[in-house]
């Protein structure tokens, strides 16, 4: 089993070089994120259900493999994604939490636990992964703040 967390930061007020965004922008590309992950990497392909106002499954698709998962919404707050259970298909969970400990201080703290095949649980395996994860974010950040800086999130999602 690998489980792990980082922290990307996403405003620095004392970097004036820096766009600030708001929260609500981070939260509105967060949620696209999850919708839509094939706007973030291009290799995927993904559809969705609403089960609920904040509560979907979603299934993506990546080269041979795919997977089903439940996402789970609290605005402006966390978004927590897990794989079903009931599936044969490994199984995963993440956790995308907005954290703010000074006013303006934004930060996406990132949680994950998925299971590793018995045959590939190494400490290569598991780094490699952790390292594509921590990049996969901060581009997932960096995206997010493009589309704040061009109004993309003018209008309040859930």
């Amino acid at each position: 089993m690998l489980e792990f967390e980082h922290l990307v930061q996403v405003n620095d007020l004392a970097n004036g070089a820096l766009t600030v965004i708001t929260r609500s922008q981070l939260w509105q590309g967060l949620v696209l994120r999850a919708r839509n992950p094939e706007k973030f990497n291009h290799g995927l392909n993904c559809q969705s259900e609403e089960m609920s106002d904040n509560k979907f499954l979603r299934t993506i698709e990546a080269g041979g493999s795919k997977f089903c998962e439940e996402v789970i919404l609290e605005p402006e707050q966390r978004i927590h994604t897990a794989t079903l259970a009931e599936l044969e298909q490994l199984q995963s969970e993440s956790t995308t939490t907005i954290e703010e400990p000074e006013a303006g201080y934004l930060f996406v703290r990132f949680h994950y636990k998925r299971e590793l095949h018995v045959d590939t649980e190494s400490v290569d395996v598991a780094e490699h992964l952790k390292s594509a994860y921590v990049q996969v974010d901060r581009d997932a950040v960096a995206m997010i703040r493009v589309l704040a800086e061009s109004q993309l999130f003018d209008a309040p999602i859930n």
